[in-house]
């Protein structure tokens, strides 16, 4: 078996996907491998021929094994008190994750408390700490009051699954607590002693940062060399994200490969033997891993490292195939289902693309640029196709998982790194100076902190320039498969791996290859060729955001959704959810955003996404109050127009949007296929409460062919009075049931739209009782198909003027 520790791994991992697909039993599939490793034990015993078949087997099924035993781990007796307030007893298990309104803890449950009753529990619970000045340690133990629930399942298809993200970790309920009195220390110990070292030593080095720079630059300075990331503003993590340099930010092989460059330096400075390389470097990248987290780049990063020192000491060849394959084992076996982490993922593919495109990268740019080996310029050619060779290797899952492409990521990376290997010395250096006396620290980090200056304005240069980001639509997995097998097909060829025949196959299918890839692009681009129209009803919690694809390629955004705050701090519903979606879906501009009413809900995330899209126009609904209220400011009160809603609209004009106050009659040219009417209001009236904010909601209705919509707003009972006692045609196949399914719809609204389908978009678990069960039964006698974003996630419609397909974004549980 050629390169054993290779297939091995592959088969592990086969194992683990098939069980991702099975879903067997974590029993069965231990009872399989245990099967499998006593005919492979028998095997060896007597000598069979074959028995290499058996190894890999047992090895497909270990990993079968292991990846159910995982995704069966968290499911626990805790899940009987999903939903319920609760006390529980827990061991902090995992650094802290400290952000700026909120702490993140990982706890290992050992004691829950309700109604007086006290009983031992197990697992694992990812406490959300708010509103506490008190930041717990590593082994600590706590007893916290608060609310314990399971994460709803991904209602926006292709969007970040919050619930499969923390199951893959073993985790299923959140516990969320409030205030100084909700968490209290009764305890400590029972955690790793080598851990928690590790984390103390890295809690004092970083604090000479926190000491000594601005907090901004701290926690970028913090980033770069322990991946913190929870105190950096997310424009920078968004610029870094944009420039491709994002890695930086989380540790991985470049800083690994740093920190024992800097060894090998001291080591080479001080004239030490080289075998004291090895015996040094173990403890120095075990203590740098466990300090980081033990994220997958990092432990990848460290293993390999080992792996190659070690293999020098012993004057061993070093094999990176088989160093990768072993590195990747130590990480899945710990958890296999890291596999579908995207740290993993990407750390494992720039590695590869390194190792195995990089010589070929390498010779391909000398030749082309007539570099002779030897050359001083080949040093410069070499460090140009590495870093080439990693973006090749990542860019359908940077495209997958981000959904953009950077251009500029490439030269960004070949000037980041250096500047990385520079600021991470500084810092370092001032960390240590600092546990002597935190002022020599603050004189070293008088230069990082312009290195710092100078790295972050490199980013925002490249992250300004036109075109430094496209954004995409998901990718088919099919072209990400046609690109890796394109580039190993490339690197074969040119280095000379096979035979004149398979050469010479590949060379003749190389243009069927070539232009099933472009058949692949063709279907992926949005070049709008088909004539329908789509209208996503997202799922924002309790809000509305509706968008409406033309057949021409044009879009129509219908409210933003938004939490409470969202006006103010400007991130929340708007970026987090909205955002993400459009990109999914491959949207680059908003040709038409209408905000139906000033109610935060529906308008807070705008804030966010007029910053990040180009929009051509605004249509709003004539809600004014005379002075706006600046106890509304914070769009909490429903006792006006909230002054954040008129500044989000100044902000909009300042960035030279034209905003229109939409009426009764108006139409809107978003395509020559369609027919959008604004049904309602009718006429401009002063607002001074929320249930007039309500009644003077933008009710829009969209036609195309023999298919219409009507998307309501939170229109109230004298709304819909109003649009009963108008001429408009009110008949439509789908309605937006007004104001999430209050108990506000009135009977004969319903009478003369017949609607086919009926859409509540609804937050699961609010507080105001939507959609209220009268409501219900008035859609269920209207005889009307009803879905609500709350249990189906998005609903997608698709309609060729004709027909009408509706799928569902959430899976049935």
């Amino acid at each position: 078996m050629n390169r054993p520790v290779v297939v091995l791994a592959v088969f592990f991992t086969a194992g683990i996907l098939i069980g991702e697909i099975t879903a067997l039993k974590a029993s069965v599939a231990f009872i399989l491998a245990a099967f499998s490793f006593a005919a492979a034990a028998a095997g060896f015993l007597l000598s069979w021929q074959k028995n290499s078949r058996l190894l890999l087997v047992l090895f497909l099924l270990l990993g079968l094994a292991l990846s159910r035993l995982w995704a069966e781990s968290g499911e626990t007796a805790l899940l009987n008190y999903d939903g319920q307030r609760v006390v529980l007893t827990g061991l902090v298990v995992s650094e802290p994750d400290v952000r700026e309104d909120k702490v993140f803890y990982l706890l290992q449950a050992r004691e829950l408390t309700r109604a007086g009753e006290t009983s031992p529990v197990s697992g694992l619970v990812r406490l959300q700490l708010k509103g506490s000045k008190r930041v717990f340690a590593y082994g600590d133990i706590l007893r916290v009051s608060g609310l314990l629930a399971r994460p709803d399942p991904a209602g926006n298809p292709g969007l970040f699954d919050y619930r499969t993200y923390l199951e893959r970790q073993g985790i299923s309920l959140i516990l969320t607590a409030r205030g100084d009195e909700a968490a209290r220390k009764v305890g400590s110990g029972g955690a790793n002693p080598l851990q928690g070292a590790a984390l103390a030593v890295k809690q004092k080095l970083s604090g000479a940062a926190t000491y000594s720079l601005a907090p901004a630059q701290a926690a970028v300075l913090n980033g770069i060399i322990f991946g913190v990331q929870g105190l950096i503003d997310r424009d920078t993590r968004q610029a870094f994200s944009e420039t491709g340099v994002v890695h930086i930010l989380s540790v991985s092989g470049l800083h690994v490969g740093l920190v024992l460059a800097a060894l090998l330096g001291l080591l080479r400075l001080l004239k030490l033997p080289p075998a004291w390389t090895a015996p040094l470097a173990t403890p120095l990248l075990l203590a740098y891993a466990m300090m980081t987290g033990l994220n997958p780049a990092v432990t990848r990063a460290a293993a390999m490292a080992l792996l190659f020192v070690w293999a020098h000491h012993f004057g061993r060849d070093s094999d990176w195939p088989t160093t990768l394959a072993l590195a990747a084992m130590v990480i899945l076996v710990r958890n296999p289902l890291q596999l579908y982490h995207p740290g993993f993922q990407l750390s494992f593919a720039a590695t590869w693309g390194i190792l195995y495109l990089g010589p070929f990268f390498t010779s391909v740019c000398a030749k082309f640029l007539r570099v002779p080996p030897g050359a001083t310029g080949r040093l410069a050619v070499q460090a140009f196709a590495v870093t080439l060779a990693a973006q090749a290797a990542t860019v359908p899952l940077v495209a997958w998982y981000y959904n953009l492409l950077s251009p500029v990521s490439l030269i960004a990376n070949i000037l980041a790194v250096p500047l990385t290997g520079l600021i991470m010395a500084f810092g370092v250096m001032a960390a240590l100076l600092g546990q002597v006396w935190l002022p020599l620290a603050a004189l070293v980090n008088v230069s990082t902190g312009y290195v710092l200056d100078i790295f972050l304005t490199m980013v925002g240069f490249f992250r300004s320039l036109p075109g430094a980001v496209i954004y995409l639509s998901t990718p088919p997995v099919l072209l990400a498969a046609a690109w890796y097998a394109s580039l190993f097909a490339a690197e074969k060829v040119y280095a000379g791996r096979w035979g004149e025949a398979a050469a010479q196959l590949v060379k003749r299918w190389a243009p069927v290859g070539a232009a099933l890839a472009l058949v692949l692009v063709l279907i992926w681009w949005p070049w709008h060729n088909k004539r329908e129209m789509t209208v996503h009803f997202i799922d924002v919690g309790q809000g509305d955001s509706i968008l409406v694809q033309a057949p021409g390629g044009r879009n129509m955004l219908i409210d933003t959704g938004g939490r409470p705050g969202e006006f103010n701090a400007g991130t929340g519903t708007g970026d987090q959810v909205v955002e993400p979606y459009l990109r999914k879906t491959g949207v680059r501009a908003i040709d038409v955003l209408v905000l139906t009413h000033p109610h935060e809900d529906h308008s807070g995330g705008a804030v966010s996404l007029v910053k990040r899209f180009p929009v051509q126009m605004v249509l709003v609904s004539h809600a004014v109050e005379e002075e706006p209220s600046a106890t509304a400011a914070d769009g909490g009160r429903e006792d006006g127009v909230p002054a954040a809603y008129t500044t989000l609209l100044d902000n909009i004009e300042g960035r030279g949007i034209p905003v229109e106050i939409a009426l009764a009659g108006d139409r809107i040219a978003l395509d020559s296929d369609l027919k959008i009417e604004v049904l309602s209001p009718a006429e401009s009236h002063t607002v001074r409460s929320g249930s007039d904010i309500n009644n003077s909601s933008l009710v829009i209705k969209v036609t195309f062919g023999r298919r219409s919509f009507i998307f309501t707003g939170d229109a109230e009972l004298d709304e819909q009075r109003e649009l009963l006692r108008g001429e408009a045609d009110l008949k439509a196949d789908v309605l937006k049931v007004p104001h999430h399914g209050s108990r506000s719809l009135l009977p004969a609204l319903l009478e003369l739209v017949r609607p086919e389908a009926s859409v509540i978009s609804v937050g699961a678990h609010n507080t105001f009782g939507h959609p209220d069960q009268a409501t219900l039964n008035i859609l269920s006698a209207a005889g009307t198909s009803v879905y609500r974003t709350d249990q189906d996630g998005a609903v997608i419609m698709r309609t060729d003027g004709n027909n009408l397909e509706i799928s569902r974004g959430r899976k049935s549980e």
